[in-house]
């Protein structure tokens, strides 16, 4: 990766990483079985530290619950009163998800200009820009052009991601940046993730750390739930998907 061409692009500019964890990356998408990659000291501390204050300081979260339907199949975004009434099985998870992301943006608002600039830094980063393409093609090289959704997420007392897979979208990996500073090991908040042979992996959501997950038949994943009684486990995610080729985008749309 070039320091040289992609510093003006956006300041994080994640750090170099290992020969063998750039070989486990390089096989995310074709190894069998499928094996997750957990990376400590994802971008230089100061480059974290922006985004975790940026993040923290969101003002508008929202409870997401979810439940399953009766096969245990599909899920659907639920209010909180229709999540407690559920039977316990049908409660497949609830964690909290950052809100009127644009508005922080807007003339007046009291969301300040650094944290402005972080996030605006983190979204031409997150969103293909040079830098992550370039990772991309290092890392996972998926062969043909991917797109991102961005998603920043926390989880109160209690909050927990249920066992799923995601195959039901055209997501090929994901990747969760943690920027929790606070986070100890009996916070809970860990991702696991489960193999087509059954292995399981897990990943404590350890500061300035990143999981990367493939997303395949036969494997799932999920994520504890969190035992602190303050929000927590600031987490920004980006799910990668191939680019759908203009025939395919005009049928989706059709």
């Amino acid at each position: 990766m070039s320091r040289t061409t992609t510093h003006h692009a956006s300041p994080y500019l994640p750090a170099l990483r290992a020969p063998e964890e750039l070989a486990a990356l390089g096989e995310l998408l074709t190894r069998t079985p499928a094996r997750p990659v957990h990376l400590d000291g994802f971008l230089p501390p100061d480059q974290a530290d922006r985004l975790a204050a940026a993040l923290r300081a969101m003002p508008h979260w929202a409870l997401s619950p979810v439940l399953w339907d009766d096969a245990l199949r599909e899920t659907t975004p639920v209010t909180m009163e229709e999540f407690r009434n559920a039977p316990p099985r049908l409660q497949a998870a609830r964690r909290q998800v950052a809100q009127d992301i644009p508005a922080l943006f807007d003339d007046g608002s009291s969301y300040s200009a650094l944290h402005r600039k972080s996030l605006s830094d983190f979204f031409v980063f997150a969103g293909m820009g040079p830098v992550l393409v370039d990772l991309l093609a290092q890392w996972v090289a998926p062969g043909n052009p991917v797109t991102t959704n961005v998603e920043f997420a926390r989880y109160g007392r209690d909050d927990y991601l249920g066992e799923h897979s995601d195959t039901d979208s055209d997501t090929l990996f994901v990747l969760n940046l943690y920027l929790d500073e606070a986070y100890e090991e009996s916070d809970g908040g860990v991702l696991g993730f489960r193999n087509e042979e059954g292995e399981e992996f897990m990943m404590p959501p350890r500061y300035n750390s990143l999981s990367v997950m493939p997303i395949r038949p036969g494997c799932v994943h999920w994520v504890t739930p969190w035992h602190r009684d303050s929000a927590g486990r600031h987490t920004a995610s980006l799910a990668a998907s191939p680019v759908a080729a203009p025939a395919e985008a005009a049928v989706r749309h059709a």
